[in-house]
């Protein structure tokens, strides 16, 4: 009998974004980032900003870098909850509360910082607050700077959850 691993990330690459397969969403983030002017990051980057969650451009240990601003209609918010994404003492930057899935997660973000957008779909099982799910999703990750002259980048990460469903 055949048996899916209960963990799945596959990177899809931008190819599959450009021939329109990606989530409507992703799409807009993807050809507003690709056809940016010099200089004008922030204008491309804030009508997505409820959509997005902004990450620095560090990777601890091989983890996904630290999250430090959570959109509010964000896909990270639904499935992780108000008290998750927004903690009434900030601390010096977010993980997801999945040990599992933030693992699992940084492979596309060590990619966008390599320079190249990561575009990939995920199929997961994952513990938020003692309840199990399993969650399908797509995720764009783009590593920008705030300005050209910047020496500083964050990631950018629109997540669009395709399916989610408790087990428990």
């Amino acid at each position: 009998m055949l048996t899916r691993p209960d963990t799945h990330f596959s990177e899809l690459g931008t190819q599959a974004i450009e021939k329109g397969l990606a989530d409507p969403a992703v799409s807009a983030f993807y050809d507003s980032i690709m056809s940016i002017e010099a200089g004008q990051i922030q204008q491309c980057l804030k009508p997505f900003l409820p959509h997005l969650s902004l990450c620095s451009d560090k990777m601890p240990g091989n983890a996904p870098p630290p999250i430090f601003y959570v959109g509010k209609e964000s896909g990270q918010r639904h499935l992780f909850g108000e008290d998750w994404a927004s903690p009434a003492t900030p601390a010096c930057g977010q993980r997801t509360p999945d040990p599992d899935l933030e693992k699992a997660s940084a492979e596309g973000y060590r990619k966008a910082l390599e320079g190249t957008p990561y575009y990939g779909f995920a199929h997961t099982k994952i513990q938020v607050n003692g309840e199990f799910y399993e969650v399908a999703f797509e995720r764009l990750i783009v590593a920008v700077r705030p300005s050209l002259q910047s020496d500083l980048r964050f990631c950018a990460y629109l997540g669009v959850i395709q399916d989610l469903q408790r087990t428990s």
